[in-house]
């Protein structure tokens, strides 16, 4: 009668840190990849990186004559986004839950710094430190 008592309380955990993990893995995510791709997603051919999936990609923002892509790596374990003008690009991928990646441009590049976070992160602490929104996964200074 124990070990029957000991496994439905086991099945019950297992069942409850299924349907929390299930519930919480709603965050972790980048939702503007969902959608179906057109012509004006597709990387331009100054960006060259093997680690994102390039049907993946879907530009998210254009500013200042600056467009702004994300894309899923290869892997499926994290997310690339990217910045480019004519003929410059900044980029980069990262992996876990919340900000991901940032990237700095050198020294004479035009383009700002980029930051992807992941949908509903809190972009509190980002916005304290003056990165301005360009998409709900983007933000540049």
């Amino acid at each position: 009668m124990m070990h029957f008592k000991q496994a439905a309380a086991a099945t019950a955990l297992a069942s409850t840190l299924i349907l929390i993990g299930g519930c919480s893995g709603a965050e972790y995510g980048i939702t503007a990849l969902d959608r179906e791709a057109t012509a004006a997603d597709r990387l331009p051919d100054v960006v060259i990186d093997e680690s994102v999936n390039a049907d993946s990609v879907r530009k998210v923002a254009e500013q200042n004559q600056v467009a702004y892509f994300i894309g899923a790596m290869n892997d499926d374990q994290g997310y690339c986004a990217y910045a480019v003008d004519n003929d410059d690009f900044i980029g980069g991928c990262g992996r876990g839950h919340g900000q991901l990646v940032t990237v700095s441009p050198g020294g004479s590049w035009s383009l700002p710094q980029l930051t992807l976070v992941l949908d509903l992160y809190d972009t509190a602490d980002l916005n304290r430190d003056n990165w301005v929104e360009v998409h709900t996964n983007i933000f540049a200074r």
